[in-house]
């Protein structure tokens, strides 16, 4: 086979794969976008998006995904969707104080005016979203578009507008477009791309109108809300279930965002969507389960899980700042340095039920390690929730629950991130019993699993992260 190489036509806004004697293919239809994947990378997006369409198809045979079910969950997701969008945009305004505000036109006491303003605002325009998915099946285009960023800006000026000065994106190196005519070219591009691509599965569709509208950036404010509407527009139309893009995983976000301006690579991206867009169906797979009957016994249930969760996120916290802490007092004396970046909440209700019940979940970042020391290689991994395996499941007494697990970066590209178990600091699984964060179970890479005290953890830890950087690995 002959070896290929990637090409990326800014000017063109192309995107294609050109083998050593000169034959271009396209991949996953992205031409004419500013986006690219390698080879391995197209093929595992390609894989990922055939099971979910599987997964679609299922539920709806079995009568979970109805218009009807997808009604009740996204009002259930309502007021959350307004809530977490608009808080990666600044806002600190609950869920609770979003519904309050949007139904009852109430002010809230502590907060800026205008985040009340921001959530009615987004409400409408997040109602309306729903009814032109039912209404308008053609593909996303430039009035859509502007309607639904006229109802997210309200009354503030630009709104369904494209702007003609120049902005700049806070925390990005990326320079999008200046004036009107640019920007207007670029969103041409971007409805062009839209409505020759309309049989293109809706997840990629979201994904790439989402990526290529922010870092278009053609209005002066409500960028971001508007590209999170898009996504969702794209999902509804579709049939499937809004995602919600949620504050914890704002740096992540803003991050994979960065990763596919500066270079077309779009991998960490869609990974990221994919993960929101599995965890809807998870939600809903709830939803429709609530919605068959209340029981007190569930509501007794699923309030002894949300304990449970409060004292596993202790537990972790808990289990992170000690590991950090031992880390510095070995390396301190040699002007080593060491970071964690742990992720706030990673874990909600559901994430952490349907870790209990051993079901598919999607990865849940939990930490990020930084170490270097001074003469060697920096080691970096990551620390991400799972459902047990089925070693530790027995060890436990079959008891299901989130375990912590280990990934280095992918040297392929994508997915960014790969488990490892042989590269795994002392333990290739950690977790706790059901509400005792006290004592932590560690499974090894042979398969013993020992019971161990959170700060003895912390320390073998941080001993086999500092012997991974001495020995290079």
């Amino acid at each position: 086979m002959p070896r290929q190489r990637l090409v990326f036509q800014e000017a063109g806004i192309m995107c294609r794969v050109v083998s050593e004697n000169g034959d271009t293919t396209s991949m996953l239809n992205l031409d004419k976008s500013p986006y690219l994947l390698d080879n391995v990378a197209e093929h595992e997006i390609t894989s990922q998006i055939k099971e979910l369409e599987d997964r679609v198809d299922l539920l709806r045979r079995s009568g979970t995904l109805t218009d009807e079910t997808l009604a009740n969950y996204y009002g259930e997701k309502r007021f959350e969707q307004v809530a977490e969008s608009n808080a990666i945009e600044g806002s600190t305004l609950s869920v609770g104080e979003t519904e309050l505000a949007v139904l009852k036109g109430v002010t809230i006491t502590g907060h800026d005016p205008s985040y009340i303003r921001d959530a009615r605002a987004l409400d409408a325009a997040l109602q309306r979203m729903t009814e032109m998915a039912k209404e308008n099946k053609s593909a996303t285009n430039i009035e859509q578009l502007l309607e639904l960023h006229s109802l997210i800006l309200g009354d503030r000026p630009g709104a369904g507008k494209f702007r003609d000065e120049p902005v700049r994106i806070k925390g990005s190196d990326h320079r999008p477009p200046r004036y009107w005519k640019e920007v207007m070219r670029e969103m041409e591009a971007w409805q062009n791309w839209s409505q020759e691509n309309s049989a293109v599965p809706a997840t990629l569709r979201g994904i790439v109108l989402h990526a290529w509208l922010v870092h278009i950036h053609p209005f002066i404010d409500g960028n971001g809300r508007t590209a999170r509407a898009i996504t969702n527009l794209e999902l509804i139309r579709s049939g499937y279930p809004p995602i919600i893009i949620k504050k914890k995983e704002r740096d992540r976000y803003i991050e994979a965002l960065s990763e596919s301006d500066s270079g077309g690579d779009i991998g960490a991206f869609f990974e990221l969507l994919m993960e929101r867009i599995e965890g809807s169906f998870i939600g809903l797979e709830i939803s429709a389960k609530q919605k068959q009957g209340y029981s007190p016994l569930q509501e007794k249930i699923r309030k002894r899980q949300e304990q449970q969760l409060n004292i596993w996120d202790a537990s972790v916290n808990l289990l992170v700042n000690l590991i950090e802490h031992f880390v510095h007092e070995e390396i301190d004396e040699v002007s080593g340095d060491v970071y964690i970046k742990e992720f706030e909440s990673p874990l909600d209700l559901d994430d952490y039920v349907s870790l209990c019940e051993r079901k598919s979940a999607q990865r849940s970042w939990a930490f990020i390690v930084n170490l270097g020391i001074p003469g060697f290689p920096k080691l970096v991994r990551l620390a991400y929730f799972g459902f047990r395996t089925p070693m530790m499941f027995h060890e436990l007494g079959e008891e299901g629950g989130p375990s912590i697990f280990w990934s280095i970066k992918n040297e392929s590209g994508f997915p960014k991130w790969s488990g490892t178990e042989e590269e795994a600091p002392f333990a290739v699984e950690i977790t706790t019993k059901q509400g005792a964060g006290d004592d932590w179970y560690a499974r090894k890479i042979d398969g013993s699993v020992s019971k161990m005290a959170t700060t003895e953890l912390a320390k073998e830890i941080a001993k086999s992260l500092i012997e991974m950087v001495a020995n290079n690995k």
